[in-house]
């Protein structure tokens, strides 16, 4: 089925880096037709060779990156008003930009843990917070009215001693959505969640390597390999597979899911 988002208009933060989760929503929710979609990221190196290659894709004119804090309330508010500026309209926010500083309770500081807050709760937050007004009205266009996704990962849910920051704020993520939902149904703007679990981006790629060069693993394949092997399907996980679950979130085929969480886990959770 095609055009699942036939007009829509969507923010997606942390599309900056080819080959991550929101470049590959942003690719997903374009070919399902979107009027047009928004990836914003703190990094702007590739902001011109991903626009290229979204346009060769042949949506050129519907697809811009552009440079946004998602810490601070004046980027939001610049965001979404140019956004709608141009366009008349804000149907869909994906909140997906993340950070994670590794760490426990004893070795992480009190400001390592805040930035990391920040940037994975706060943030979420002030998204909400300005983009609900103008999402409020795609009732009007939609029988699913607006729809807010957020990229909670699965450590929302699966603790790690060594990477408390991460952890903690994902799983208060978990809690922001609930509460949103709740108060932000009467206006039809549905929020959800999508928890992927280790999927292949260069972020996890770069781990990898990192844990090669400490000894843990011979090869960044065998790393994967035993990432595969920890669920029951055997498969690792690929940003464009995860994509297709914000697609569905973000269209009127979701439009009775609300405070939802759709764990994109490949069953790794179940242990927990």
């Amino acid at each position: 089925m095609m055009g699942r988002v036939e007009g829509k208009v969507a923010i997606v933060t942390g599309a900056g880096r080819e080959g991550n989760i929101g470049v590959a929503v942003c690719r997903a929710l374009l070919r399902e037709g979107a009027k047009a979609v928004i990836g914003t990221d703190m990094r702007a190196d590739q902001a011109q060779a991903i626009s290229d290659s979204v346009a060769a894709d042949g949506h050129a004119g519907a697809f811009r990156l552009v440079q946004q804090d998602v810490t601070s309330e004046a980027d939001w508010q610049r965001v979404i008003g140019d956004t709608v500026a141009q366009f008349g309209q804000l149907d869909v926010l994906v909140n997906n930009a993340g950070l994670s500083i590794h760490g426990g309770v004893l070795n992480t500081s009190l400001e390592d843990l805040r930035t990391v807050m920040a940037v994975n709760h706060d943030a979420l937050f002030l998204g909400i917070k300005y983009a609900t007004p103008h999402l409020a009205s795609a009732v009007e266009r939609f029988e699913g009215g607006g729809s807010i996704i957020n990229n909670l990962s699965m450590a929302s849910y699966m603790p790690n001693a060594n990477n408390i920051g991460y952890h903690v704020s994902k799983s208060a993520g978990r809690m922001l959505t609930i509460c949103a939902a709740q108060e932000l149904g009467s206006k039809r703007i549905r929020v959800n969640s999508i928890h992927p679990g280790m999927t292949m981006t260069p972020i996890l790629r770069e781990g990898f390597e990192d844990y090669v060069r400490q000894g843990l693993w011979e090869s960044t394949e065998a790393a994967e390999a035993a990432l595969a092997a920890m669920g029951p399907l055997g498969i690792s996980s690929q940003p464009e597979d995860t994509a297709h679950a914000f697609v569905y979130l973000a269209s009127d085929e979701s439009r009775f899911m609300t405070g939802a969480s759709i764990y994109h886990d490949g069953a790794i959770g179940l242990r927990y």
